[in-house]
């Protein structure tokens, strides 16, 4: 008897596409500009968010305070991890849009983070991956993979 696996999970909302190794589920989100997915066997997920970008000053201006922001919200959100490390924001381009790009680890380096950060047509998109208890070769290799997926498409 032949059993069917599914190979890849794919997200693709308002332009944005992120194509998922294997078989995730879709976790409820009470925003509904935000999404949770969650590998089947727990030990990672990625949490998807697009919010407008106010610019105010200045897209320069703002897209350091929008990545600003996303780091004190990862902050808060470990604010238990009394060993807490992050890189300082990485900027570049992909798909010709302005990037920001940092990574972390809190908990004894249990738990790994990724956080790839997109700006298009006065918005931001955040990717946010996370791994659960793999070593650091293996986490390293799955971020690559996943936040390698990622792609966006103006005026979709």
């Amino acid at each position: 008897m032949a059993h069917w696996k599914k190979r890849e999970t794919l997200f693709a909302e308002y332009g944005a596409r992120l194509t998922l190794p294997g078989h995730w589920q879709l976790r409820p989100s009470d925003e509904p500009d935000r999404w949770f997915y969650r590998s089947a066997d727990r030990r990672e997920q990625v949490t998807i968010a697009h919010s407008e970008l106010s610019v105010g000053n200045g897209e320069d201006a703002a897209i350091r305070r929008a990545v600003a922001r996303h780091r004190k919200a990862v902050e808060l959100g470990f604010d238990r991890a009394h060993d807490l490390i992050m890189t300082e924001p990485d900027f570049g381009q992909r798909d010709a849009l302005v990037t920001a790009f940092y990574f972390g680890t809190a908990n004894e380096e249990r738990h790994r983070f990724w956080a790839l950060l997109l700006f298009p047509e006065r918005t931001v998109w955040s990717f946010f991956y996370e791994t659960f208890n793999l070593s650091e070769v293996e986490a390293v290799e799955r971020a690559e993979a996943v936040l390698g997926t990622v792609t966006f498409r103006e005026g979709r």
